[in-house]
């Protein structure tokens, strides 16, 4: 399990790194206002030539890339939720870098995420979690009888 959390939690704020960098290129760009085609064109090339949209983008597949090797070592039921980490990093360079104002209740929805994370790992490094991530562990002990 700590390689899993290890790899998620850098992969997490590496996708939160990806995600600021994306947004602040963005408020570079400027907001889409007009569906056209020949302007929405335009602004996805703009977008796309945006240095720190590229910067995020490749931050962004960093992510990725530790979530496969992630998946290749847990259940999916691990893993998926430990995205979650990205909402807590997101937050905080957000409040630092974009100076965004986030709310107590927001805060506190966040709070309520990680715990929701912190139950499934302390779940995962239970008795199954500790042996085979398929489950299928051979038992050596005495199968159950039933008298009647």
């Amino acid at each position: 399990m700590s390689r899993t959390l290890t790899a998620m939690t850098l992969a997490c704020a590496s996708a939160a790194v990806g995600q600021i960098l994306v947004r602040y290129g963005m408020q570079q760009v400027g907001s889409l206002e007009r569906w056209a085609p020949l302007d929405l064109v335009a602004y996805f090339v703009r977008a796309a030539a945006n240095p720190y949209v590229i910067g995020g983008t490749l931050m962004n597949a960093i992510f990725y890339l530790l979530f496969l090797a992630v998946l290749s070592w847990s259940e999916v039921t691990v893993a998926l939720p430990l995205t979650a980490l990205e909402y807590a990093f997101a937050a905080v360079l957000g409040v630092v870098i974009l100076k965004e104002a986030v709310p107590a209740l927001r805060w506190l929805g966040i709070a309520l995420v990680i715990g929701g994370v912190v139950l499934i790992g302390l779940a995962e490094s239970g008795p199954r979690g500790s042996g085979d991530p398929t489950g299928k562990e051979e038992s050596h002990a005495a199968p159950a009888t039933r008298e009647s």
